[in-house]
């Protein structure tokens, strides 16, 4: 049992008898029927060499460690609760957490379907959770349970597809892997206020406690998890119930129902104004914000809706030409995510996720064919709709194509309905032009206004780019 007001980012190693585990997985292992990874033992000089490279990082960026939380000052500043806004202006939004038991190749970025963390500096693996396939079972219970109220789901036994906009917390390794110091139990880099980027990577470090220590391991990866949602730490009490609470020990603990003063313990509070709209000043409310983001938990069984304005169903187009795309995603929900898919004589040639929720591309060059344009949408419960028409090009289209097929609803892997079902994917060059891309800002910080989220990432190496106009978001800090 760990002593009681130990916090997340204290030394936990240092109590008696306690060494810790080896980093890493046992040779072979598996976990829900997938290998974990494994990363090599770090020795003392590579580990003060990371810590040199974080700090370099972080010192490059202008970041700021408050605890376990690391960003940009602005994260940590304004927030007087003298002029708080009435009202939250954003509906919720359904989402998705991917607890990661695997491990994998981690680079530096913020984007979580790509392996992205902006904790990371350069490109390593990380490996997967020491534990148990009972200990992890019982570490996503705890999540269920707590998340039950709330239109979150939760994925552990593999990534949902990428198109859906997904929050990751990585289940291993230790602090020093990273480059920070011995004993952080969990860190997020990436917290943004009133959870306005959905595709966040938060890490709990696993390997650095028992994994026998079940409640501590859940609270701490949930902890991260919210601070990436833009939650603070709360509650001045030693020996605090709340998840919120910058220290932790082995007890059940749950989200604050009620304005609970901040706790500054451990650095900087993150989000003020944002918990200002909810509280007034000077305090946060959990249950409050999470209803907010997130809404009632429901059953979604309403698929999104996906049109292709244009181009119009069996459009011929002369050899080498451009046609644009231009769709409209609808859904019952926000938060659904959606891709585009190329297919040339029934033959998938290109697949791109729409990352910025871009609703029209640019295809150009294209070589004489058939082809079969599908945009398709997913929302959280994983009902698909789509949409696509076929194109002619460098030949005249039958005499009468059926007309657009018009949106789709389904529960498959969008194969398209018109031309050959074979998803195999071609080497056909990408008729994906370059267009305008996201803003970038090297830092990993995008702080813009508007409508949707958003933040400083590049498109799928590999791609040609995506041509469409950017939705504008809520200010977000990543």
């Amino acid at each position: 049992m760990l002593h009681r007001g130990v916090p997340v980012t204290c030394a936990l190693l240092c109590l008696a008898g306690f060494a810790g585990p080896a980093v890493g997985s046992p040779a072979g292992k598996t976990l829900f029927g997938r290998p974990v990874h494994e990363a090599p033992a770090l020795g003392t000089k590579a580990i003060e060499e990371r810590r040199r490279e974080f700090e370099t990082m972080l010192k490059a960026r202008g970041w700021e460690t408050h605890g376990d939380i690391i960003g940009p000052p602005e994260l940590f500043a304004g927030g007087s609760g003298t002029e708080a806004p009435a009202d939250w202006d954003y509906p919720p939004h359904r989402a998705t957490i991917f607890l990661n038991f695997f491990g994998g190749d981690l680079s530096n970025g913020g984007n979580s379907a790509l392996m992205e963390s902006t904790c990371i500096n350069g490109n390593f693996k990380y490996p997967g959770f020491g534990g148990t396939e009972a200990q992890a079972l019982a570490i996503i219970e705890t999540f269920k349970s707590q998340l039950a109220p709330y239109g979150v789901r939760l994925a552990y036994d593999e990534a949902p597809p990428p198109e859906l906009p997904y929050a990751m917390v990585m289940m291993g390794g230790t602090p020093q892997m990273i480059g920070m110091s011995a004993g952080i139990l969990g860190v997020s880099c990436s917290s943004d206020c009133g959870d306005r980027w959905w595709r966040d990577t938060t890490l709990a470090f696993t390997d650095a406690a028992s994994q026998s220590q079940i409640n501590t391991l859940a609270t701490t990866a949930l902890h991260e998890a919210a601070h990436a949602f833009g939650l603070a730490h709360i509650d001045t009490a030693l020996n605090s119930g709340y998840i919120m609470h910058p220290y932790v020990d082995n007890k059940e603990r749950s989200w604050a129902d009620g304005c609970i003063k901040y706790n500054d313990a451990t650095g900087g509070i993150n989000c003020k104004a944002t918990h200002d709209i909810f509280c007034g000043g000077g305090a946060q409310n959990d249950v409050a914000e999470l209803m907010a983001y997130f809404g009632p938990n429901s059953p979604d069984l309403e698929a999104p809706t996906v049109e292709i304005l244009m181009p119009a169903d069996g459009a011929e187009l002369a050899e080498g030409a451009a046609v644009s795309i231009q769709a409209e995603v609808t859904d019952n929900h926000d938060g659904a995510g959606w891709k585009i898919m190329i297919y040339k004589e029934g033959v998938l040639v290109e697949e791109s996720p729409a990352f910025w929720f871009e609703e029209s591309w640019q295809l150009a060059g294209l070589s004489a064919g058939t082809y079969v344009v599908r945009v398709q949408a997913i929302d959280h419960d994983r009902n698909i709709g789509a949409d696509e028409v076929t194109l002619y090009v460098g030949t005249a289209a039958p005499e009468s194509t059926g007309g657009s097929t018009g949106s789709e609803s389904s529960g498959d892997d969008g194969a398209p309905t018109s031309g050959s079902p074979d998803e195999t994917t071609g080497t056909s060059t990408s008729p994906l032009t370059a267009g305008e891309t996201p803003n970038d800002d090297s830092d990993g910080c995008s702080c813009i206004s508007g409508e949707r989220p958003v933040s400083g990432l590049w498109l799928l190496a590999g791609l040609a780019g995506l041509l469409g106009r950017r939705r504008r978001f809520a200010t977000a800090i990543h």
